[in-house]
């Protein structure tokens, strides 16, 4: 345990059950990288009770209760992780002289909230991350890009014939594709499955990750290769290596991604990755040096042609599995989570200049607070409701006005 005595309050997207049931085991240096924290603290409306685990207090606060207990923890520091709900807590809910860090892991509109531009520091996984929150108004000056990392004491190509054998045991023999991430509409799946049903009995895929899979196991069912599709809950952490090596092709598809840790996973282990030619995985892997992107990536015909093209050459298929290692080295866990361990430290650093947005954030309450009422009023006199509104604004405004006069930093 450090002896800094620092205090530092997470607030994270999911329960921490959910991250423990989809088998991540390195929560405790995710929370607190390079050990830099004596305490961290996990409060979320979503826990139940009090429990202790990865190294953390783990704590269920309602938003009422939340101030409440921060006062009562003191932390030097407060980190949502993510730019939605956790961001609007945080930010509505800070202590004087105490930092807020918002991290921001997609960059879909509706899951980047208003709230994000009042953070002392948002970080950002990549580029177009970062794009995303520089429009709802955060100032770049506040902006960090930190990607995500992986652990190349685990993640690393595996040649244990023993490990590798136990994972093919459990599927036919053939070509097999791999796919790891939760079953959701952005990821892609549907047209995955289209492509399978274009490519020869050979072929098998393994979909890891949580959610719903009853939608694609049908249209799997529909188009005659249930048979050729398995579906798997998780997979603990530890174990993924060996599946990433295993594979003949790793196959992620995505509509949209911020910077899916999953990928630089199976580059670290040397997979031949064909994946969607989107931001950010173009930010990182190089068509044909390090992965087979696929501009057309929902045509079920251009992803089945990217994936007979890897499985099938064995020259191209080891190109990529050497570039993808290269590609992984940015992203070393000890590298990353250096620069994270520096950024808090630029957080604590600037205690004061968080009172200079004290009375922002206080008009910014008081806005919502009334956008909500309105929002929810059904009494005919909507428009006076909307003329105290606007009233309410005229503080705000007054505020940027001076702002821009007085020269402080948003």
């Amino acid at each position: 345990m450090s002896s800094s005595g620092l205090r530092l309050v997470v607030v994270p997207t999911d329960p921490i059950a959910a991250y423990e049931r989809a088998g991540y085991d390195w929560l405790e240096r995710y929370y607190n990288p390079t050990g830099m924290f004596e305490e961290v603290f996990a409060l979320s409306p979503l826990e139940q009770g009090e429990r202790t685990a990865f190294g953390m207090t783990i704590r269920g606060v309602s938003s009422g209760e939340f101030s409440q207990a921060l006062r009562a923890i003191r932390p030097h520091v407060v980190r949502a992780y993510g730019g939605h709900w956790p961001a609007d807590l945080v930010c509505r809910h800070r202590l004087h002289k105490v930092p807020v860090v918002v991290s921001v892991h997609d960059k879909r509109r509706k899951l980047v909230y208003d709230a994000v531009r009042y953070a002392d520091v948002v970080i950002c996984v990549s580029k177009a991350v970062e794009a995303q929150v520089h429009s709802v108004g955060a100032n770049r000056k506040r902006i960090r890009v930190l990607p995500n990392r992986v652990d190349p004491g685990i993640f690393h190509p595996v040649t244990d014939k023993e490990s590798l054998e136990a994972v093919a045991g459990r599927f036919p023999p053939g070509k097999h594709i791999l796919h790891v991430g939760r079953k959701d509409p952005i990821k892609n799946l549907d047209t995955l499955v289209k492509a399978i049903a274009l490519l020869s009995s050979e072929y098998s895929c393994v979909f890891v990750g949580r959610g719903d899979a009853a939608p694609y196991a049908l249209l799997a069912e529909q188009l005659g290769v249930s048979s050729r599709c398995f579906w798997i809950e998780s997979v603990t952490n530890s174990d993924l290596p060996a599946w990433y090596s295993w594979c003949d092709c790793f196959c992620l598809p995505s509509r949209s991604e911020a910077f899916p840790i999953v990928s630089i996973e199976a580059a670290a282990c040397g997979a031949a990755i064909v994946t969607s030619d989107i931001g950010p995985m173009n930010e990182y892997l190089t068509h044909d040096v390090s992965a087979c992107l696929v501009s057309d990536y929902e045509n079920p015909r251009a992803l089945s042609d990217a994936i007979r093209k890897v499985c099938e050459n064995p020259d191209y298929r080891e190109v990529l599995r050497t570039g993808a290692i290269k590609a992984s080295t940015p992203f070393d866990r000890n590298v990353v989570d250096a620069a994270e361990a520096a950024i808090y430290g630029d957080a604590i650093r600037m205690r004061s200049p968080t009172l200079a947005r004290r009375l922002e954030i206080t008009a910014w309450n008081a806005k919502e607070e009334l956008k909500s009422r309105l929002h929810h009023s059904s009494s005919p006199v909507s428009r006076l409701a909307r003329k105290s509104l606007s009233m309410s604004l005229k503080p705000l405004k007054a505020l940027h006005r001076s702002r821009r006069l007085t020269g402080v930093a948003r």
